[in-house]
């Protein structure tokens, strides 16, 4: 088993969060996302996407965290919102694990390690998520962790185009931080 560091995001990560990314996509995506997307427009788009997110982050509240492997390989990422939603509370925008690492504990890792840091920083809000209705893999997964999974709705557009989203929320992530 590849022993898994988990540390906080860095604006130097961005490059190797996004080929992540959008790796992640073409993984759990094709047939849902157009190729055309995945194949030619993905790596450039998320590539910008989060040298963005991760320039203006430096000054806000949002967050993320990143697994390493050996050698310092990124085998997967979590980025928080907290505090995004009155009602719901703390987002997790993204979470992606390498395809090759998927069910091995690394999702988990990052799953608990949101957790806890929102645990830190004194957040006693829910935690939520959107999964895509077609990635039932992930749902289950979370539904693993404990999510309850809620409402059904229509994406904001992701790769030019609505698709619908399941919620899934912790109500207490407290449990979640623990979660084995």
């Amino acid at each position: 088993m590849t022993p898994i560091l988990l540390r906080p995001m860095a604006a130097a990560d961005a490059d190797a969060v996004a080929a992540l990314h959008a790796a992640s996509w073409r993984s759990a995506y094709r047939g849902v996302f157009t190729d055309a997307y995945l194949d030619q427009e993905a790596d450039t788009e998320r590539r910008q996407a989060w040298r963005d997110r991760l320039q203006s982050s430096a000054a806000g509240a949002d967050w993320g965290l990143v697994a390493e492997g050996e050698a310092g390989r990124l085998l997967g990422f979590a980025y928080v919102m907290p505090a995004h939603d009155p009602v719901w509370g703390d987002y997790v925008d993204a979470l992606h694990v390498a395809p090759d690492f998927k069910g091995g504990g690394v999702g988990r890792r990052l799953m608990q390690g949101v957790a806890q840091g929102l645990q830190r920083s004194g957040s006693d809000r829910s935690l939520y998520l959107w999964v895509l209705d077609a990635n039932t893999a992930a749902r289950a997964f979370y539904e693993r962790l404990g999510a309850e999974v809620t409402d059904l709705q229509l994406s904001e557009p992701l790769a030019g185009q609505q698709h619908p989203v399941w919620r899934c929320v912790w109500r207490s992530p407290a449990i979640l931080a623990s979660h084995a």
